[in-house]
C-alpha cells in the first residue's frame, strides 16, 4: 500500500504538470514547503531564479552558461531531517511538497532528502539510470538510498534532486579510498589526503539503459553500435539529441558558475570513480563516436 502510495505521489508529479516556474504548486494538504536562503551563506553556494516552466513540447535547454557568481543556497537539513523522521507516507507527502529555487535556471525540482553534507564541487561526473525516469526518482526520494543533483530524462527535461551546496550519493568510496579507482580524479584532496568524491562533485544522472544485451529485443528507443565494444558490449542505448543538448547546457552552466574547467579531467562519466560502465561510449564527452551513428564529439579537443 505504501509503495503505490509512493508511486501514485510520483505519477502525479511527473505527469499531470503539477509545476510552475520549476516548484511545486499546492496540494490539497496545504502549502508546499517553502525553503529560504541562509542569512550567512558559506562559500560557493548558488542557486538562481526560477523562470517559467514551458510545456513539455516547448522544452530547449538554456543554449549558453549563465556564469552567475555563487549566491546563497537553501538550509535544507533541517527540514529534511523533519521530513526524515515522518512515516512512509508522510515523509513521500511532505517531499512532494517540498521546493526551492533551482541552481540551473532550466531544471524542474524535483527533491531528495538523501544529502551527503556540504559540497565543494571541482568536478560533474555523469552518469546513466539503467532504467526509467520513474525508476530513478522514486529510489533517489527512498531514504537511505542514492542520489544525484539532477536526472536528465529522454526528452531532454532537468529535474534537480539535490541543492548544488550539498553532495549527493552519486559517487562514493565507503570510506576506503582503495574502493574507488586508484586515477579517480576527485577522491583525494590537493594535499593527497582522502576524500569522498561526493563532497568535491556534481552528479548528473541521465535516463538510459546502457549497455543491451540483446539488440534485437531492443526496439524501444534508438541503439548505438560500438565499434570498440567497450566493456564487452556492442550495442548500447542511445542518447537522445534533446539530451545531448540538455546536457551540454546544464554541464556548461555549473562549470560557469563554479569556475571548473571544461576538460576531461573535470568533466567525466562514473567509470573514472567507481568500477562502473557509465555514460558509457554512447555518450561521447571530448572524443568523436567510433561506431554506428557517429558524432561529433560533444565539446571536441583542439
Amino acid at each position: 500500500m505504501i509503495l503505490r502510495i509512493r508511486y501514485l505521489v510520483l505519477v502525479a508529479l511527473l505527469t499531470l504538470g503539477i509545476y510552475a516556474g520549476g516548484q511545486l504548486l499546492p496540494l490539497a494538504s496545504g502549502d508546499p514547503v517553502s525553503l529560504t536562503a541562509a542569512p550567512t551563506p558559506s562559500q560557493a553556494l548558488t542557486t538562481q531564479t526560477a523562470v517559467p516552466t514551458p510545456t513539455r513540447a516547448a522544452i530547449t535547454p538554456q543554449p549558453t552558461p549563465t556564469a552567475l557568481p555563487p549566491t546563497p543556497a537553501p538550509d535544507l537539513a533541517p527540514t529534511c531531517a523533519r521530513i526524515d523522521a515522518l512515516d512512509e507516507a508522510e515523509r513521500t507527502l511532505a517531499l512532494s511538497q517540498l521546493t526551492w529555487a533551482p541552481d540551473y535556471a532550466g531544471a524542474v525540482v524535483l527533491p531528495s532528502c538523501n544529502l551527503a553534507g556540504e559540497n565543494t564541487p571541482r568536478a560533474v561526473v555523469l552518469h546513466y539510470t539503467r532504467g526509467s525516469l520513474i525508476g530513478a526518482v522514486s529510489r533517489f526520494q527512498s531514504p537511505n538510498e542514492a542520489s544525484a543533483h539532477y536526472v536528465v530524462d529522454r526528452d531532454g527535461r532537468v529535474y534537480q534532486m539535490i541543492p548544488e551546496r550539498y553532495g549527493a550519493y552519486h559517487a562514493s568510496c565507503r570510506g576506503e579510498r582503495s574502493y574507488c579507482q586508484a586515477a579517480c580524479p576527485i577522491c583525494e584532496d590537493e594535499q593527497g589526503h582522502f576524500l569522498e568524491p561526493y563532497s568535491q562533485s556534481i552528479g548528473i544522472e541521465i535516463v538510459n539503459w546502457g549497455p543491451v544485451g540483446d539488440p534485437a529485443a531492443f526496439t524501444e528507443y534508438p541503439l548505438y553500435e560500438d565499434y570498440n565494444q567497450a566493456y564487452g558490449y556492442r550495442y548500447w542505448e542511445d542518447y537522445s539529441p534533446e539530451q545531448v543538448a540538455a546536457v551540454k547546457a546544464l554541464v556548461e552552466d555549473i562549470c560557469a558558475r563554479w569556475n571548473i574547467p571544461l576538460d576531461p579531467a573535470h568533466v567525466f562519466g562514473h567509470a573514472r570513480v567507481n568500477k562502473k560502465a557509465d555514460p558509457g561510449p554512447a555518450l561521447n564527452l571530448f572524443w568523436d563516436r567510433y561506431g554506428e551513428p557517429p558524432r561529433e564529439a560533444i565539446w571536441p579537443q583542439p
